[in-house]
Parts: structure tokens; sequence; C-alpha cells
């Protein structure tokens, strides 16, 4: 989007929306798939739609760039913009320069090129060489003088060090190419056209309404085969898990060689590496070979059970809540450990750590999940949560954020096994694939959203450290509320069902052979198995 030229208020826009998109994606095409009992093809219409969707935003229209020129001489500095207007709104504006390209401005030009950089007392003068590129930051000062505008970069910062003002030292003018350009976006600025984002903005509310239908379709197809084959869901998670640690360090790896081949930064190999990983997913999808027990006509009192039964609605909400936490690291820790000055390759690392320490639970994470009881997997992520949130607040050096982000094998990997696994337990009959799909876009879309509003405006009040902790409060009381929910009124209803259900198969058990028998009992104690 900031290659695009979007505004910061234009991408803030976009994220706003993004969410609703994300909510109404999964629960509609689990609908689909449920109602018809097409599983296959509704995923890979997702797939190729987002494949299709996402690489069209390559060929968005970008708006023009603006740019900027630095000149200098013995008087001083200054700035020009490309667009042809004042930019008093830059007054006293901190910006960060890198000049490159330099090169004098005159017949004769000297052998030195080099910047210099003035002290208080403009006596002294440090010279730093302009052959190759150097950053700069420091405060843009904006006048106009004769309907001219002008704008130079004062109390520049180098090194280290402030100083009061740059020149140079030669007689001969040096003009340099800036880059990390700010955009120009005034009401007269003919860069500020609204054809780029109003193109960018359908296309990704499109592209992401099917990209979140296909990750909670996934899991829907995942944990169908996964019963019918009699299989374990978190060996598949393993497989995902491998994926998320390798794929985007081998899409960011793939990144820099290119911006290092053409000169500058290009997105597109990474569409296109996931554009061909999806095709290939794709292509073994249609390869698979399970069958899921449509909803048949039934549907409208099918969909009235999942919003009618108590024990459905307190894990809906205990999923909201829990996505919540996830959302508000997700959109804040990044922040909190740029204030540290944490460096970008240590931010990649924290995804990284995350993954791997999960990789290896996955292969137990069934076992684990049946022992320990899914209502207790919840309750010990909100306080691993808790933990996770009062943890980075005290933190003082950002290398020490990996302890707490090795917890995220409870609080995401575990979490979510246990989350998915409940939903075959919990979903009416024929309706699993809507079941899933609502817990992804509650978890992913409405919960990250609310962890996102609730910490934005914690932070605003409170501050980063403050907000961290305020959360870890808010964690831990729904882990105390969600024990006492669950052990005082939930368990009891749970009890009352699968008596139900095993009244139900009992009566069925007459007419069936022993091994048919045999098989519907262990199906029915392993699916109320809590």
């Amino acid at each position: 989007m900031q290659e695009l030229g979007l505004t910061v208020a234009e991408i803030a826009t976009v994220y706003a929306f993004l969410p609703i998109t994300s909510i109404l994606g999964p629960p509609l095409s689990g609908l689909v798939a449920d109602r018809f009992g097409r599983f296959k093809q509704v995923v890979v219409a997702n797939m190729v739609l987002t494949v299709v969707l996402h690489c069209a935003l390559l060929y968005v229209p970008a708006r023009p760039r603006a740019s900027i020129r630095m000149s200098c001489g013995p008087d001083g500095n200054v700035l020009t913009w490309s667009c042809n207007t004042c930019h008093q709104q830059l007054n006293n504006t901190q910006l960060q320069l890198t000049l490159q390209l330099c090169e004098f401005d005159c017949v004769s030009p000297p052998s030195e090129l080099s910047v210099c950089v003035h002290e208080e007392d403009l006596a002294t003068c440090h010279n730093y060489s302009l052959f190759d590129q150097i950053t700069l930051n420091g405060t843009v000062l904006s006048w106009r003088e004769e309907e001219k505008c002008n704008h130079t970069l004062y109390n520049p910062l180098y090194d280290q060090q402030v100083y009061h003002t740059l020149s140079c030292s030669s007689q001969c003018h040096v003009k340099c190419q800036v880059m990390q350009v700010p955009q120009c976006h005034v009401s007269d600025d003919p860069d500020s056209t609204a054809n780029t984002f109003w193109i960018y903005f359908v296309l990704r509310m499109i592209a992401t309404f099917f990209l979140n239908s296909l990750f909670t379709m996934m899991d829907a197809m995942t944990l169908a085969i996964v019963r019918q084959h009699n299989g374990d869901y978190g060996k598949q998670r393993f497989l995902f898990i491998l994926g998320l640690a390798t794929v985007p360090l081998l899409a960011g790896f793939t990144l820099d060689w290119h911006e290092a081949s053409v000169g500058y930064k290009d997105y597109s190999p990474a569409f296109y590496l996931g554009a061909a990983l999806c095709l290939v997913s794709a292509a073994l999808i249609t390869r698979l070979c399970f069958t899921v027990e449509p909803s048949g006509d039934k549907v409208v009192a099918d969909l009235l059970k999942l919003v009618t039964r108590p024990e459905i609605n307190v894990y809906l909400v205990m999923v909201l809540v829990m996505g919540s936490n996830w959302g508000f690291l997700e959109s804040y820790l990044f922040l909190y450990l740029e204030t540290l000055h944490a460096p970008s390759y240590l931010m990649g690392l924290t995804l990284t750590v995350g993954s791997l320490v999960g990789m290896p639970v996955m292969l137990i994470a069934d076992a684990v999940v049946e022992k320990l009881r899914r209502p207790t997997i919840f309750i010990i992520s909100f306080f691993i949560y808790a933990i996770r949130h009062i943890g980075y607040s005290y933190i003082n050096d950002p290398w020490l954020v990996f302890p707490f982000e090795v917890l995220e094998v409870f609080t995401y990997q575990l979490m979510w096994v246990a989350a998915i696994t409940y939903c075959s337990i919990l979903a009416p009959k024929g309706l699993l694939a809507t079941m899933t799909g609502l817990t992804g876009a509650i978890h992913f879309s409405l919960g990250r959203g609310l962890g996102s509003l609730v910490g934005g405006h914690l932070i605003n009040n409170l501050g980063l450290p403050a907000a961290f902790r305020a959360y870890g409060g808010i964690a831990a009381g729904s882990g105390i509320l969600y024990v006492l929910i669950h052990f005082c009124y939930i368990k009891k209803k749970l009890s009352a069902r699968e008596e139900e259900r095993q009244r139900e198969a009992g009566e069925c058990l007459p007419m069936m052979d022993n091994d048919a028998a045999h098989v519907l009992v262990n199906q029915v104690t392993a699916e109320s198995s809590l």
C-alpha cells in the first residue's frame, strides 16, 4: 500500500474495513460447503480466486511518486519537492532523509565530494563523504518568499550527534537525490488521485473475503479427513507451522535479492511465490478422497442450534476473547519492540521462533489435548496470555522477548488444536464447516479487531507498557470467569447432552450387527469426550 502511494489515513481505512469481509467470508463459504456437501469444489474455488485477486493488486495503478532533491552550498541547504505545492504542513516536521547519487553542479568541480555539518558555534565543521549514501535525521523548516516555497534541513542528526546546520564547503553547489521521500498529499496535489485508493480497496476487500474463507475451509477439510481416517489433527498442524516458519523467510530473501538486482523495492516475487504454492495446493486437493455429511434441508433449524445452545455460545465468546488477546499482540507487539529499538530481523525472528518451538509439540498435540481436556487448555491459554502481556511490559531489552514468544505454543498452537477439534464435538449434524468457519472468523477477524480497538484506547490513555499490563489483567480475569462458567454451568449441560447421545446410540444398537454397534459406541464416546 505504501509503494502504491496510499496515505496513512487510507491504509488505516483499509485495515478498518478488512475485518468485515473476514467475518462474512468463512461462515458463508462453510454454509455453502455444508449445504451442498461440496467441500473440495468450495476450497479450490476459494484458492483460485484468492490467487487471481491478490495478483491483481500488483496491477493497481500507483500514484506518481514525489521526489526531493537537496542542493547545498556554503550558505546552507535547500530541499526541493517535485510537487507544485508549498507544503507548509511540513514546517518543523522530523524527517529521515537518505542522500544518494550526489554530484557537483558546475563546470570545473573539485575532487572532494562531501557535506559539512556545523556545531552550534558555526565555526566548527565536520566533513562527511558523499560518494556513498548517508542517512540524516533532521527538522524541516519551511518559509514563503515572493510566492515561492523554501525548505531547509536543520538540526541534523548524524552518527548519534545533533548538529546545528548542514552545508557544503565548496563554492560549487552539490545536488543529491533523496530516498525515503514523504508523499505530498495535499488538497491541490496532482498526485492525490482517489482512483488508486478505490481500486485497491475494492480488490483487497474481495481478495480478503476469499483468503479468510480459504483458511477456515482448509481447517474444516483437514478435520474431516482426520476424522475419516482416524488421524491426528496436530500432525497436520505440524506441517502447517513448518510452512509458516520457512516460506516467509524464503519470500523475504527473494525480495531482498530481487531488490538488489533491479535497484528498487518490488513485492511481486512474493505474490507470485504465494500464487505458485496455492496452485500446487489446489492440484493436490483435487486428488483427495473424503466425504462430509451434508446438512440436509433443515438448514435454518440447524443454524438456530448454533446460536441457542449455551455451550456453543460460551465457546464462541471464549474464542472471541482469546482472539482479542492474539489481536492485541499482533497489532502492538512490534510497535512496542520498536520503542526498544529492536532491529527488523529480530521482529521476523519472533515469528520463526514461535513456529519452530510449536512444531514438535504438534506431533503430540492431540494426545495432550485429550489428556488435559479442551476446557483445561483454554484456561491455561488465558493465564499464559496474562503472563506474556505482563512479561512484555517489563522488558527493557528487545532480545528478552523470546522467552515469552516460546509461550505461544500454549496460547496459539495447542489452543487452536483444542478449538478446532472442539468444533467436531459441538457442531450440530452437517454444520462442521460452518462451525469451523465461524470459529476462524471470530478469532482471527472479530477478535483481532476487538483487540486492536481496546488496545488502541488503552495505549492512548495509559501508554504502551501499562496497556500491556492492563491486557494481562483482562486475560487473567477472562480465565477466572471461564473457570466459573464452565465448571458451575456448562459442564452439567455437556454431561446431559452426553447422556442424550448415548441413549440415542443405545436405541440404534438392536438394529445393528455387533461390529457396527461397537463402532458407533466408540464414536459417541470419543465425540462426547471433553
